[in-house]
């Protein structure tokens, strides 16, 4: 008899380890919800972000020790495609609209990275509440449901916003107190402030460019206009922010570009910027100027206020010992100050992804788990960083950026519960920031305003074509005509390419809410 049954168990053991796949190992994912076939390959899951691909095999080594999670977790693993910085725009809707390679994860923005237009062209996947209670429920949990709304488009979710991550983008000019100091003028606070500190610059230190700008950085114009008047522009309409409202009447539509008076007295400014030598009088002459900045040989660097206090202000330190660098926030002097939209980093489910749900299980994965998430923000721990005594991020010993550095731009999923601070971003200086920004700041007011639609979208094309044309010969004087003149030019131009149909259109949205 127990012979029979050694036999039997045999028997039985032979056809469960058959029925396991050949003997291969079956493990049993955490998440009781999905139900995970681990007998099959893992599945590869390909994630697209904004940033130059590193070189120095350092972010394959972290991708190995993340997808060793993975695959015990989930049973896939995680691949990273790169669209370059240059001209990183075009490059990202061209991959996106040709579907040349396989994604399943798309890092993407609103406000920069032309969001809602990606979803008018079929681009991104449609969600609904119930496949992403299902296959991404700890993200899925973390967002209201007003939040839910933001991110949709005819009854369907398109994104998942970055709602648990405090961060300033707003930008400003960088300048330096020494400077600032010797000039009399002390904290920039004003236009007319900054204009007083370049003609300093320009007339008593020719030794160095006020800003040696290339002609690119066209957030100017849209500076000077949110300075001087509480305009909202809508981010979601281009990066010049040509449409928007004013505060004191929030639900009517407008274009500062197109009519009053700031945009003519910007022109003015940036025409005697350019008289009094601000920057090259050939623009394509321009070295990089945040690399001059940080040797001493320019005074300004346009940029936002993260940037500012986790890089351009650390690295003057290093660099510049005394130059003080501090930060004029577009909008100081009349206090208008927008928060980011949570929309400014969302994730998408690319359209053509062979395998959405698991997609989201490998976002929910990496956003929520802290192994995954040191992982993909920071690095392998004495690698790319060590936790001090203090509990800040800082660089081991013997780390050399070229050599040990990673990169996986994971800015679309952020969460302030899991990050750290580090220890070389310059905290005082930013908290000072803050304290400024918080008695001043509001929530951004369009994320809940669906402004796609194609008839938009074509002539909007055309009007941006217009300000690509004209807003970087205003903002650095480059042309031959007085300011009034070249303004009125322009104007006549956003006319005829339909600018009025689409204020028109814009307040017809407006007026529906």
């Amino acid at each position: 008899m127990k012979k029979l049954i050694s036999v039997l168990t045999t028997i039985c053991v032979v056809i469960m380890v058959a029925a396991c796949g050949g003997g291969k190992p079956q493990h049993y994912s955490e998440y009781s919800e999905w139900d995970i076939d681990f007998r099959e390959e893992p599945t590869t899951i390909t994630y697209l972000t904004i940033g130059d691909k590193p070189v120095n095999g350092q972010t394959e080594k972290v991708i190995e020790e993340l997808n060793k999670i993975l695959i015990k977790k989930v049973n896939a693993q995680l691949d990273i495609y790169y669209v370059g910085w240059n001209d990183y725009l075009s490059n990202y809707n061209r991959v996106l609209d040709e579907g040349i390679t396989s994604l399943d994860l798309i890092g993407t923005g609103t406000d920069w990275l032309d969001g809602w237009p990606n979803v008018l062209k079929g681009n991104f996947y449609p969600m609904s509440k119930e496949l992403l209670s299902t296959f991404c429920p700890m993200t899925y949990a973390s967002v209201s449901n007003e939040q839910w709304e933001k991110c949709s488009y005819n009854g369907n979710i398109y994104f998942i916003p970055e709602n648990e991550f405090t961060q300033w983008t707003n930008h400003g000019f960088v300048y330096r107190g020494d400077i600032a100091d010797e000039a009399g003028i002390g904290d920039i606070k004003s236009f007319e402030d900054l204009s007083e500190y370049v003609e300093y610059v320009a007339t008593k230190r020719p030794e160095l460019i006020a800003w040696d700008a290339d002609g690119t950085d066209n957030i100017v114009a849209l500076g000077y206009i949110m300075s001087k008047e509480k305009y909202v522009p809508i981010y979601e309409l281009g990066i010049y922010g040509l449409f928007g409202a004013y505060a004191e009447d929030k639900l009517k539509i407008v274009s500062p570009y197109y009519e009053g008076e700031e945009f003519v007295e910007f022109a003015r400014l940036m025409k005697k910027w350019d008289e009094m030598g601000a920057w090259r009088e050939k623009l394509s002459d321009a070295g990089n100027n945040q690399k001059e900045f940080y040797s001493g040989n320019t005074a300004l660097e346009q940029h936002h206020t993260q940037n500012y206090f986790t890089s351009i202000r650390p690295t003057m330190e290093l660099k510049q010992p005394g130059a003080d660098a501090r930060f004029y926030w577009f909008g100081k002097e009349c206090g208008n100050l927008l928060k980011t939209s949570i929309l400014h980093g969302a994730m998408a489910v690319y359209s053509g992804s062979k395998n959405p749900e698991k997609a989201l299980m490998v976002y929910d994965v990496i956003r929520n788990d802290v192994d995954c998430y040191r992982l993909l923000r920071y690095g392998i721990q004495g690698t790319q960083y060590e936790i001090n005594s203090s509990g800040m991020i800082e660089k081991p010993s013997g780390y050399n950026e070229n050599a040990n550095s990673m990169l996986t731009n994971f800015w679309w999923g952020r969460r302030d519960e899991l990050e750290i601070q580090d220890s070389t971003y310059s905290w005082d200086e930013y908290y000072d920031l803050v304290d400024e920004y918080e008695h001043v700041a509001e929530d951004y007011p369009w994320d809940g305003y669906n402004f796609v639609s194609e008839d938009i979208n074509r002539k909007l094309n055309k009007v941006i074509e217009v300000c690509d044309e004209y807003i970087p010969q205003i903002s650095y004087g480059k042309y031959d005509s007085d300011p009034e003149e070249i303004v009125l030019e322009f104007r006549q131009e956003l006319k005829e390419a339909g600018i009025e149909e689409i204020m028109a259109e814009l307040q017809t949205i407006v007026d529906s809410y």
